[in-house]
């Protein structure tokens, strides 16, 4: 898991949020509203609906191509929890939270790469 999160503001303008996925070298960031996440960004929201259509990421906010509600796991699951979760709702990355609290991100390669490493 990585943590704590890597996170943007609802408000945060597209070319800001492409910015901090570099500077962090991550293909995700999460979306925060009122100190609650209420999203995700992912590289292929920023390629599908931004780039693909020719939209201005300067002129873009968060809010406009995240992806919600931000799905997540309590850190006490297992890594086949977690596994299962992505499955079932076709995702691959999950936020992970701990008494409700975002905590961290997990990665579905993450997951494979702790239990190949078992």
């Amino acid at each position: 898991m990585r943590s704590p999160p890597v996170t943007v503001l609802f408000s945060d303008s597209i070319s800001s949020v492409i910015e901090k996925m570099i500077t962090n070298n991550i293909g995700a960031v999460i979306v925060m509203s009122g100190g609650n996440p209420i999203g995700i960004i992912t590289e292929k929201d920023i390629i599908e609906k931004i780039a693909r259509i020719g939209r201005d990421p300067t002129k873009t906010r968060a809010e406009e191509i995240m992806s919600s509600p931000l799905i997540s796991i309590e850190a006490d699951k297992t890594i086949k929890d977690a596994l299962i979760l992505m499955r079932d709702k076709k995702i691959r990355r999950l936020g992970v939270t701990r008494k409700g609290k975002l905590v961290g991100i997990v990665t579905e390669r993450r997951l494979l790469d702790a239990l190949a490493s078992h």
